[in-house]
């Protein structure tokens, strides 16, 4: 039976022995990380593995925070700077940086004085889950402070795929925001993988998440009513070896009157982006807007 990392990276379908030797892990710990409840993955380890195979597996930075969701379902949720929000920012700042030890081992769920123990060397054994349920109560991003503790990891490809496959997720791009712009859902969706992931971004904040291509469509019919006129027009568009991100102009015109403030007949006008994610055989399988 997998452990929760298992059964995640499975779903990655990437090769274990693989990541594993990016990731300059033995091949027993490994196995046992991904078989055995009682093996517990370290920060490090964690950030090795689960970062060389998002990359593997063609996907973007941003599924690192849904990894974290997928194998770490029941961890702690901690805002550990709650009770100060009601002071100026930066009194915040000092509070933030002298957190008092046992309220955040109580908080976070470590064992009382682990981190005394951790500072002076009598253990070694923090957990990936503890160091991320520290990083969240901080309103960190889990990633960048990885990041920011071990470093880059050098062995990941981060090379380009060949003209062929990036003139083709081009013309799928453009064919999905032609399809927008002419309010045509069917072809919008003619590029996506049955299983597609959708996300909606909105200062900073996950507003929407959509699985399927049903599911999808569902929501994109439903928005049709939402304006009377909608138009992208594409400024940039950027390449990386797992992704293409488009920098776009998006103008509208609202149908109705929206609980934030907009009111029927006002226009809109913003710049974002969108992230499309491709599948080995080219179908798009996640795509991110962000504004």
């Amino acid at each position: 039976m997998p452990t929760l990392l298992g059964e995640y990276l499975n779903s990655l379908k990437v090769v274990k022995d693989k990541i594993r030797e990016q990731a300059d892990i033995k091949r027993p710990r490994m196995n046992d990380l991904n078989n055995k409840e009682t093996s517990k993955p370290t920060p490090e380890e964690f950030y090795k593995i689960i970062y060389i195979a998002i990359k593997s597996a063609g996907l973007t930075d941003i599924e690192f925070e849904n990894s974290i969701e997928r194998i770490f379902p029941t961890r702690p949720k901690e805002n550990l700077l709650s009770e100060f929000s009601h002071l100026p920012k930066e009194i915040q700042f000092l509070k933030k940086h002298t957190l008092r030890q046992n309220e955040v081992e109580e908080q976070i769920g470590l064992s009382e004085n682990k981190i005394s123990r951790l500072a002076n060397e009598k253990t070694k054994d923090l957990l990936a889950v503890e160091l991320i349920c520290f990083i969240e109560g901080l309103g960190e991003n889990v990633l960048n402070t990885f990041k920011r503790i071990y470093g880059p990891i050098k062995s990941i490809d981060n090379s380009l795929p060949g003209a062929p496959v990036l003139n083709d997720r081009t013309d799928k791009i453009f064919r999905y925001v032609e399809a927008y712009n002419k309010i045509d859902v069917e072809n919008m969706i003619a590029d996506f993988a049955d299983d597609i992931i959708f996300i909606n971004v909105m200062n900073g904040e996950n507003t929407m998440e959509l699985k399927g291509i049903e599911e999808f469509k569902k929501q994109a019919i439903e928005a049709l009513s939402y304006f009377t006129e909608r138009e992208q027009s594409i400024e940039t568009i950027t390449h990386t070896r797992s992704s293409t991100e488009i920098v776009i102009n998006y103008s509208a015109i609202s149908a109705m009157d929206f609980s934030n403030g907009l009111k029927k007949g006002d226009e809109i006008n913003i710049q974002g982006k969108s992230i499309f994610e491709f599948s080995t055989d080219g179908k798009i399988v996640r795509l991110t807007d962000i504004s």
